[in-house]
């Protein structure tokens, strides 16, 4: 079981915890959130165990470097194909926003299908891309990460540098084909139910004709 804590900034930033083991994870670390930074040194900054990175964005990306710099035993994951959004202004927007992002590397890029261990539960790796070309979509149990590819109601932008709008009706095709009813923390915005948007999203509808 894990317990899933939303923190609102840039973007929703996501405090993750495992329940038998203790370890923890962030997903989406934005532009920095100081009440996130507070939840980890209280939970334990020892348990930290992963950033998760859905794209590389630079509202989901620009505080990354400086909690790498804090926690080095941290291990950031991307999707393989957004590996040079964590150092390129362009791809990352950050030339646009006005916003500094510092360069970093992910210790850990990922693919369809990839599995981390996360205390005994499994971090289950969907590849999305659309909003961007590499953007991914993380599972635990029943817990659903989909950063700027689903939103309630809604779906993320295609007009940014690599994003495909043909690519993410096939992403959200994808996700609304997952199996069971799993929770959905979006990037932006509410929280919904993967059933919910199958139902109410007409994106997804779509996606699904």
């Amino acid at each position: 079981m894990v317990k899933v804590e939303k923190f609102e900034k840039s973007c929703n930033c996501y405090f993750v915890t495992e329940d038998s083991t203790g370890v923890s994870l962030v997903a989406d670390p934005g532009e920095g959130c100081p009440q996130l930074e507070k939840r980890i040194e209280e939970y334990g900054a020892d348990k930290l165990k992963y950033i998760l990175l859905t794209h590389g964005h630079y509202d989901h990306i620009a505080s990354v470097a400086a909690m790498k710099r804090k926690y080095p035993y941290v291990k950031v994951v991307i999707g393989e194909k957004e590996k040079n959004f964590t150092s390129d202004k362009m791809l990352n927007l950050s030339m646009f926003s006005g916003v500094t992002v510092e360069k970093f590397s992910a210790d850990i890029l990922v693919k369809d299908g990839t599995k981390l261990d996360f205390g005994e539960e499994k971090i289950e790796v969907i590849e999305t891309p659309g909003h961007t070309v590499g953007g991914v979509c993380y599972r635990i149990g029943n817990e659903l990460f989909t950063g700027d590819t689903l939103f309630y109601v809604s779906m993320g932008r295609t007009d940014f540098p690599t994003g495909n709008a043909q690519q993410i009706m096939k992403s959200l095709k994808i996700l609304a084909e997952l199996d069971g009813n799993p929770n959905v923390y979006c990037g932006h915005g509410n929280s919904t139910t993967l059933e919910f948007e199958r139902k109410n999203n007409p994106y997804m509808r779509d996606s699904l004709l």
